[in-house]
């Protein structure tokens, strides 16, 4: 089932640790997602998804996610993933896409960290 949401600026939709209770999709507005209490990113753009992880893994919320200004979304509730993706495959699609960015951008994040910890190691080893 799908309802509409509306939060002011500031607002918690989603509490890192919190049971998914389902995914979103953001019709209106701009959202600013949290890990630990450090912004992580703002997501702004018609038709983004978020809060889907908690659906597909089964485990609490990863991050808080804020209304940063007057925000619009869709609710799915937790178990229609399923469901709407067999009814609107292009949901699949953008969900997939979604992942697959998050999944390249932690990686190029790793990467970099793995590179700036080699550099630091050899400047410290030879001092």
């Amino acid at each position: 089932m799908q309802k509409v949401e509306e939060y002011r600026p500031g607002a918690s939709i989603i509490k890192q640790g919190s049971e998914s209770t389902g995914f979103y999709v953001l019709e209106k507005g701009a959202v600013e997602v949290y890990k630990d209490d450090i912004m992580l990113n703002v997501l702004m753009y018609p038709g983004t998804i978020f809060g889907e992880m908690g659906d597909i893994l089964g485990k609490p919320r990863t991050c808080t996610v804020k209304a940063r200004t007057p925000t619009t979304v869709i609710k799915y509730d937790v178990g229609d993933m399923e469901n709407v993706i067999r009814e609107h495959p292009e949901i699949a699609i953008k969900i997939f896409k979604t992942l697959a960015s998050r999944l390249e951008r932690t990686t190029q994040k790793l990467a970099d960290v793995t590179r700036v910890s080699t550099v630091w190691s050899v400047k410290h080893k030879k001092s």
